[in-house]
């Protein structure tokens, strides 16, 4: 009799442990985001094929998102900030036409149909597309990091340390200028805001005031570009 229910009891283990198991793999997981490819981060892109004096075809790539079942694939041009997008993508490439001469930023989001409010997308990587007879590129436009755009600042002894970074897709050395003021952060800087050859400097603001900043930056080759313009205040 005991030998009965200790079978019984192994056989009911066993068959638990099995639907255990199988509702654990047929249950969907959410996706995950996909690895990028090309074009290659913070370089010229070598995966455009020139269709015009104005515009190349450039190949994108990625590996395939863990339980993605479609893709959906950002461009955005980052002199103008208007984003070309591509939703529904099933395969991991995608051709599409783009202006020549322009810096571009692209990341690739993973969908799935299991989970319909829930998306995985990749890291951003940027690239620089050449136009004709280009050999040089211009920097990649400077990223404001500190202050947040909009944010609101405190100052130490009536200064803050402007912070931003920059990069160039040839590897060119870089200087950069300043530009902050209170009117539309396109007034031409004091001599002391250009050529700086680090991504920070401490300026002197004054409280309660709404300020404009943007950078420029220039290879040694003479190729040029401005940021987005943001702004902040400071209390």
């Amino acid at each position: 009799m005991n030998k009965r229910v200790y079978t019984y009891k192994g056989l009911f283990i066993i068959f638990l442990s099995m639907a255990i198991g199988c509702s654990k793999e047929s249950s969907p997981s959410p996706p995950e985001a996909p690895l990028l490819i090309a074009p290659n981060n913070g370089e010229n892109c070598n995966t455009g094929t020139s269709i015009s004096p104005e515009q190349s075809s450039v190949e994108f790539t990625w590996s395939e998102g863990a339980n993605a079942t479609s893709y959906t694939l950002s461009v955005t041009n980052l002199e103008t900030l208007i984003a070309i997008k591509r939703a529904g993508l099933t395969s991991t490439s995608f051709l599409l036409n783009l202006n020549k001469g322009v810096a571009y930023r692209w990341k690739v989001t993973s969908l799935s149909t299991d989970f319909p409010t829930e998306s995985a997308a990749s890291p951003s990587w940027r690239f620089y597309l050449q136009g004709d007879g280009e050999s040089n590129s211009a920097p990649f436009p400077a990223t404001l990091v500190s202050p947040d755009s909009g944010s609101l600042i405190e100052l130490n002894n009536g200064k803050y340390t402007l912070e931003w970074s920059g990069s160039d897709p040839d590897g060119d050395d870089l200087k950069y200028s300043l530009y902050v003021d209170k009117v539309d952060g396109k007034q031409t800087p004091d001599t002391a805001l250009t050529e700086l050859s680090t991504t920070s400097y401490e300026v002197e603001l004054e409280n309660n005031s709404i300020y404009y900043w943007r950078v420029y930056s220039e290879d040694t080759n003479g190729n040029s570009t401005f940021s987005q313009i943001r702004t902040f205040r400071v209390q």
